[in-house]
Parts: structure tokens; sequence; C-alpha cells
């Protein structure tokens, strides 16, 4: 892999000039295609007609995933007690040896499996309305708080859900940990719980 140096040049595709062209590697502030975060005097090839960055040397790629990580934003939800101890009794059925940490890994694979599926909103819906059967909400009863960081493509994935459910961040959390509950625990599938276990062995 060759190791480039401010200064030096290669040649790219130019989707603004429409053709190839020469590059000069500079350091720059590159923001993120999303427009969430940037990532701050980064090497990258610059196009040398229209000047803007279009080329990514390899040795660039972990700091761009150093600030894509730092980029993280918070998912917060004040609940009942009891979601956060079905969260905590499926990590320990899909690991022993998982730390509550994995609650968070749990939780994101969730959400992004419903959101990449057509029915995700509709089966999110249905888990709802029987989330609230399951943990009625009496006065006084004892909440804790979750909050976990997230990537952006995560986050994208809560407000796509909500866009196509109209539950908020905590209603779409507690369908979330009650379909975990039906999944994991009440009705745990093979194939699931092997992926679930898989995750956990790279998530440690």
């Amino acid at each position: 892999m060759k190791i480039f140096e401010a200064g030096e040049h290669s040649k790219a595709y130019c989707r603004d000039c429409r053709k190839m062209v020469r590059t000069t590697f500079a350091r720059r502030d590159v923001p993120f295609k999303d427009g969430r975060g940037i990532a701050r005097n980064v090497l990258v090839g610059v196009c040398d007609e229209c000047d803007r960055a279009i080329e990514v040397p390899p040795q660039t790629t972990p700091a761009l995933a150093r600030a894509r990580k730092a980029a993280t934003q918070a998912i917060e939800a004040n609940l009942p007690a009891s979601y956060i101890d079905v969260l905590d009794c499926a990590v320990l059925r899909i690991d022993g040896q998982a730390s509550t940490d994995f609650r968070r890994a749990l939780l994101t694979y969730f959400v992004h499996k419903a959101a990449i599926d057509a029915r995700g909103g509709t089966l999110l819906l249905m888990s709802y309305r029987k989330a609230i059967e399951r943990f009625p909400e009496e006065r006084g009863i004892a909440r804790r708080r979750l909050s976990m960081k997230v990537p952006p493509r995560v986050t994208e994935d809560f407000r796509r859900l909500e866009d196509s459910t109209a539950l908020n961040t905590t209603e779409l959390l507690k369908s979330v940990v009650f379909l975990i509950q039906v999944r994991v625990l009440d009705d745990p599938r093979p194939r699931l719980m092997e992926e679930l276990r898989a995750l956990s062995a790279i998530w440690a």
C-alpha cells in the first residue's frame, strides 16, 4: 500500500468535472455525505481543476472511521424498569458472559431489521399495543433511564420507523423490547439466536 504525502499527485474520476483528472493530496476538513459530522484535517486527493476532495487514500480510512464514530448521537428514554429487566434477561439468554453494554447492539439489531422490512412498521405497532398491555404503567411505577450512543445510520433507522409508525422514541423502544421478549425469551428461534450469539462474540 502506497503511503501518500501532502503535495503528491494521483489520478481519479471527478464527478463534477465528469472525467479523469489529476489530483493533489492535501489535508482538508471533509464533511460526511449525510451532513452529520465532519472529519477534520484528513489527507484527501483534491481535483486540480475544481478543487473538490474526490479521493480518499487507504491511509485516511482509519481517521474517517474514528471521526464517524465520534459523530454518534444519543438515543434516550425513561422506561418502566420492567423493560430494562427484559433487556438484561435477553442479554443473559444470548450470552451468559456478555455485559449490559450488549443492550445497545441488541436493540439496534432489532431496530435495523424492522427498518429494512416492508412490514416492520406494522409489526412494531402490534408489538407496542401488546407491550402496554403486558407492562401497564401505574402511578409510582419504578422507572430506569436508557441512554445509548448510536451512529447516524441507526439514528436514521429510528427516524424512519418513527415516521412510518407515528410512535415516538420511547414508544418505539417499548415496542422493540417487547419484540425482543417474544423472540429471545418466550419463543427463541434457533437461527435468530445463532445470529445474536455471533453478534455478541463480535461485540465482545
